[in-house]
């Protein structure tokens, strides 16, 4: 006979992996967000909807999924160099990590830039339409 793992009632809640950004700055985007409450956050869809709970951002599951692949697609361009840059953060002995760490701190530089002036194309393209 097996007992099962009893777990205490009381016990501290582990968190193995950071929160999403919307759950670490919750009070700031709660006075200051990137998006307007009812206007879908999907740069090419902009559709004015009624939300259903207060912390939905897009106006159907389409334009979530739009969404999530959206940021999948930047994530990933800039996951390694942002990697990179906070391996090498601190270093102050090599030239060459140093050097690196720079580069990969320009390349999400360059990532983010190239990614506002996509989600921006995509709003002026929704809009001539």
């Amino acid at each position: 006979m097996t007992l099962e793992h009893l777990k205490p009632a009381n016990a501290v809640a582990r968190h193995s992996e950071p929160e999403d950004f919307r759950s670490f700055a919750h009070q700031e985007l709660a006075v200051s967000s990137p998006w307007q409450g009812g206007v879908c956050f999907n740069p090419s869809c902009g559709a004015v909807f009624q939300p259903r709970r207060a912390w939905q951002i897009y106006c159907s599951t389409a334009c979530e999924r739009v969404g999530t692949a959206e940021l999948r697609k930047w994530g990933h361009r800039m996951a390694l160099s942002a990697l990179v840059w906070r391996m090498g953060k601190y270093n102050q002995h090599d030239a060459g990590i140093r050097d690196l760490t720079r580069a990969a701190r320009r390349h999400v530089t360059h990532v983010q830039s190239a990614w506002l002036a996509d989600r921006q194309a995509r709003a002026l393209e929704r809009g001539k339409s």
